[in-house]
């Protein structure tokens, strides 16, 4: 993971106000960009053209090879592969420079794959091709590739190097200028690289008598590694992997000139600029799978099991990509962690660590970061549906793999610590700024963080034996449902379940309402919110408020739960450690090509499977504005690299080319249906208690939208996640 970012002054250079302003923006940006990348700090490389003035930053954190390669990593066209130069802060007019952020995991090594003279623009063709792997024997742990001992950055310039020096050998024509074939070569580029990236290349004229030149630049074809752009200024661009400025600091021009016109860029597209005139055109980068993916699809339509099967496969792959060859923690203690999992609990996570746990180093622990929020008021800080979730799920894991270090880190955030942040993840967020949007990133920003106390496997059995035994829990609507699991694998409890129960309900006895009232107790026999409209007249008569009903106005009765189950004090140790991982994986894209959200089924009941199919693919083509940009500035800013195995460009493949009734069945029950094939992976693995769990949405899971808007709306009821997120500080 790298920050890397660049400004392009156009006329006016000589202009000594323009100069200074120039100074002030890419001290800003180079500022901005340091803490993505910690293990090299942030480095610039100017270059002086014709009517303008470029300057390239990069930060670096250091994920692969024996040393980091700092950048702007420098090159020639003119020169051997072997003869790098590193980034120096002086004028360089002949050479090419290069800002890699991401990860290559395989490439194709077939460089002249595309035989085609144009580049088609169907993003749903694939061009299929054998691929070479970047990964390391999973027995031996012993380098198999020699290009795997080195800098995924290196690899990446070397093979542009070759791409773009084929095209000087062509002197191009009126149809197809020089920057045209560097265009389409970068592209090509690009498409042979699997895995999360965003780049920039300055690549200068091919004339000799010329001071000009291109930039290319762009993201990978899902858009999991952001890249922003702001034209704001007429005389000024600016590229960066996240937006600079700070909010509300004042009019000075260093600290607002870019606080917004941000935009995320597009992803899947190799961008042009001509950096003497700013004139940008575009060209789609191609699709290609690898060829496994090709003859995985049976002409015939396999069963859900075959399905699950061959995905497992796909998966397993994809995640032995994203975490062999981890880089060590510093402290290169074997109880610290170089991968962490962002575990909520829910299937997509406990999927991910399973699958981890087949390829990372056995005597190297794996992290388990789940966090929760909680209210200033409130010292009961663990009792969230994605806490319940993850500790039962901790607990099933530790004991089908006890020879796993598994470490469970709490995160545990008090509302007064998300003030202390705001001003900073609003800044991540941006060009997004809901209040659902501030929710979800202040989830991934402290998750990211990793700092937490561990729990002990003895306390996650505790609890999860107390699910499964408490009906106050069991039963609890704050809970369902999410701990389905834990009453629907003993048939001595079925009596005991919410569904069973409320068929003993009547509805709530107020005209209009189509709510159900409790099975006993109610002394109106209402729903709880009828219950407090028909005790207000009383308190008005009475001239104070009055609370008569014994079943909606008595305190509930988790506290005792808490105590015994969920008790922070007791049954953690004090030890607050922070995750050293710089590795972490991410479920993300699973829900949205498995039909795991409560939109997909209502998607279902009104237009089957045609409509779903159409939802899916819409959900997977807006990942990048809605999810991955945001998720990755703000786990990049604790120096961490997210990655995300359920977007793998060959799971994301043959997800989509499987029939929708092999991925889900929304005729099921919540917990059934929803995500089907991946809980027939679970289960192929060997996780069944922890299959069948119903997760949700990390802001509500988390407990953040409800604290966060308890303190700005007054309830979530009033809530509205779309609304504009407003500080109340003076930041």
């Amino acid at each position: 993971m790298c920050g890397i970012g660049l400004v392009l002054f156009f006329s006016g250079y000589e202009n000594p106000n323009h100069t200074h302003e120039e100074d002030e923006c890419n001290s800003l940006l180079s500022q901005t960009l340091s803490s993505r990348g910690p293990d090299v700090p942030c480095q610039s490389c100017h270059h002086t053209v014709s009517k303008a003035s470029l300057t390239l930053h990069a930060s670096v954190l250091h994920m692969r090879g024996v040393n980091p390669s700092a950048q702007p990593l420098l090159f020639s066209l003119d020169k051997s592969l072997g003869n790098d130069r590193l980034a120096e802060p002086q004028s360089n007019h002949d050479s090419c420079s290069f800002c890699w952020n991401g990860e290559c995991y395989t490439y194709v090594m077939d460089h002249n794959l595309f035989e085609h003279e144009t580049i088609s623009n169907d993003e749903n063709r694939y061009e299929y091709a054998t691929i070479t792997e970047l990964v390391t024997d999973p027995n031996k742990h012993e380098l198999i590739e020699s290009d795997s001992c080195q800098s995924d950055t290196v690899l990446v310039k070397n093979l542009l190097l070759q791409s773009i020096a084929g095209t000087r050998q062509s002197k191009g024509s009126t149809c197809h200028p020089i920057a045209c074939l560097e265009q389409k070569a970068v592209a090509e580029t690009m498409a042979r690289i699997h895995g999360e990236y965003s780049f920039l290349i300055y690549v200068p004229s091919s004339s000799s008598n010329s001071t000009s030149g291109h930039v290319y630049y762009g993201r990978d074809v899902l858009g999991r590694r952001s890249l922003l752009i702001n034209r704001s200024m007429d005389n000024m661009v600016v590229i960066s992997s996240v937006a600079t400025g700070s909010i509300g600091a004042g009019d000075d021009t260093k600290s607002n000139i870019f606080d917004s016109s941000w935009e995320e860029l597009p992803p899947g597209i190799v961008y042009s600029m001509d950096v003497t005139t700013g004139e940008v055109t575009s060209l789609p980068i191609p699709r290609i799978i690898s060829r496994e993916v090709q003859t995985s699809l049976s002409p015939t339509e396999p069963s859900v099991d075959a399905a699950a099967e061959q995905l497992l496969f796909l998966l397993d792959k994809s995640v032995q990509r994203r975490v062999m060859n981890a880089p060590s923690p510093k402290s290169l203690c074997h109880s610290d962690a170089s991968v962490a999992i962002l575990f909520s609990g829910g299937i997509d996570s406990v999927v991910l660590a399973a699958l981890s746990h087949r390829h990372i180093p056995p005597d190297r622990a794996i992290d388990l970061i789940n966090v929760s929020f909680y209210d200033d008021a409130d010292s009961s800080m663990t009792v969230t549906p994605d806490r319940l979730a993850a500790l039962c799920s901790f607990s099933e894991m530790t004991t089908k793999w006890p020879e796993r270090n598994w470490r469970f880190i709490a995160v545990d955030v008090s509302y007064k610590e998300v003030l202390d942040v705001e001003a900073n993840v609003l800044r991540l967020i941006n060009p997004l700024e809901s209040t659902m949007d501030f929710n979800i990133a202040v989830a991934f920003w402290f998750a990211g963080r990793g700092k937490g106390q561990i729990v002990s496997k003895s306390s996650a059995n505790e609890v999860f034996k107390g699910i499964r035994h408490q009906p106050a829990i069991k039963t609890s609507s704050a809970f369902q449902p999410l701990l389905r699991h834990a009453h629907t694998t003993s048939n001595d409890e079925k009596s005991e379940t919410p569904h069973n129960m409320s068929r003993k309900r009547q509805g709530c006895v107020r005209d209009g309402c189509n709510r159900l009232a409790p099975p006993h107790g109610c002394i109106f026999n209402a729903c709880k919110f009828c219950c407090g409209k028909l005790q207000s007249p009383i308190s008005k008569f009475l001239g104070q408020r009055v609370q008569i009903c014994p079943v909606h106005n008595r305190k509930k009765e988790i506290a005792p739960s808490r105590a015994d189950a969920l008790s922070s004090k007791n049954k953690r140790t004090s030890k607050t450690i922070t995750s050293t991982a710089k590795i972490l994986i991410s479920g993300v894209g699973a829900d949205e090509q498995c039909a795991g959200y409560g939109r997909h089924r209502t998607t279902f009941q009104r237009g089957g499977y045609d409509e779903l199919k159409g939802e899916l693919q819409m959900e997977v083509r807006r990942l990048w504005i809605r999810n991955l940009g945001r998720d990755d500035r703000c786990l990049s800013d604790c120096g961490k690299e997210a990655r995300f195995p359920f977007l793998d460009e060959d799971v994301v493949a043959y997800l989509e080319a499987l029939p929708i009734p092999l991925k889900c069945d929304l005729s099921l029950p919540q917990g059934e249906g929803d995500k089907l094939i991946l809980r027939k992976v679970a289960r192929q693995i060997g996780v069944l208690e922890c299959s069948a769990l119903v997760k949700r949405a990390i802001q509500f899971g988390s407990r953040i939208a409800k604290v966060s808007d308890k303190n700005r709306f007054g309830s979530q009821r009033q809530a509205n996640g779309e609304a504009k997120h407003i500080t109340w500080r003076k930041l």
